[in-house]
């Protein structure tokens, strides 16, 4: 059995695509938990009507208010029951076989006892255009947390699927975080496994209402982030939701893993040189590029001002 987890808000243009696709899936063992949070538009008309003809479509109606995405998404962790979750954004549109693929993938490489995480790939979809914009929306992959701690932001929330371990430390964590792909994906990283699925099983929608995920397209797009001047190597709300959780799992971490989250606190507050000198001593780089991280390390300030 699947949980899949949506936060809804203001998704009456998009939501019944992607309803109908998940009801289109070959892999059909699923229960789907959505959450509204506090849609003004047709949105909740929409789904209540989709749950009255569809048992496995649960809407969950709480007092909390208008919590936000990453909240509301690992809001609704808390009631999943299943062997695997799955997060599902309002607005995008998933391949049929989507999730028996990356059911197949999770039974083939995780453990029960352990946490893990699979994540695929997706095509980007100008919504506007109505057209593939992007042949991939998954372009860092980190093996260990060296090469993740410096990612300013998680995996693709849409693109995970996760197992019950996981999950339990997705609805026990309660510091401050910035969006829940983000804790996931460190939460994956720091105590299980992690496995990248190179399938696009997905269309990733791309339009002005994106909360969070568009993504520059093309070699201009990758011109201007590497000689982004202005720019830095960590963003503030990162690092912070770093902090945080190091502080909420400190007391849980071995010496090696301290030794990483403490190399990645200190770099800002570092020289130039003695930054470039810690990126080889711990080994750190971006999804395992450390020419990437140096050159941005080199060109950028080290965190955003």
């Amino acid at each position: 059995m699947i949980d899949i987890l949506m936060a809804t808000y203001n998704g009456s243009n998009y939501i019944r695509n992607q309803l109908l696709s998940l009801q289109q899936q070959t892999e059909n063992d699923w229960f789907l938990y959505i959450r509204d949070d506090g849609s003004t538009d047709d949105t909740i008309e929409i789904i209540n009507d989709f749950s009255s003809k569809d048992n496995r479509i649960k809407v969950i109606t709480d007092s909390l208010g208008n919590l936000g995405p990453g909240k509301t998404f690992l809001e609704l962790t808390k009631y999943s029951t299943s062997d695997y979750v799955v997060f599902c954004d309002q607005d995008d549109i998933w391949f049929e076989k989507k999730i028996e693929n990356l059911l197949a993938c999770a039974e083939n490489k995780l453990s029960d006892d352990k946490p893990g995480l699979v994540y695929c790939d997706g095509y980007g979809y100008n919504s506007e255009k109505g057209v593939i914009s992007l042949n991939s929306i998954s372009r860092a992959h980190a093996e260990n947390l060296n090469e993740f701690l410096f990612f300013n932001a998680g995996y693709q929330g849409c693109s995970m699927f996760f197992n019950r371990k996981l999950c339990h430390l997705a609805q026990s964590y309660n510091n401050n975080f910035y969006m829940h792909d983000d804790i996931v994906s460190l939460l994956a990283h720091t105590f299980g496994d992690v496995y990248f699925l190179d399938e696009a099983l997905m269309l990733y929608r791309q339009h002005s209402n994106n909360v969070t995920g568009n993504i520059q397209a093309g070699f201009s797009g990758f011109v201007k982030r590497a000689i982004n001047f202005d720019g830095y190597v960590i963003s503030k709300k990162h690092y912070e939701e770093k902090k945080c959780f190091f502080d909420f799992y400190k007391d849980e971490l071995n010496n090696s893993q301290i030794e990483i989250f403490n190399a990645y606190f200190d770099f800002p507050h570092q020289s130039l040189t003695t930054r470039i000198r810690s990126i080889f001593k711990h080994n750190l780089s971006e999804g395992g590029n450390q020419i990437k991280l140096l050159s941005k390390t080199i060109l950028r300030h080290p965190l955003e001002k």
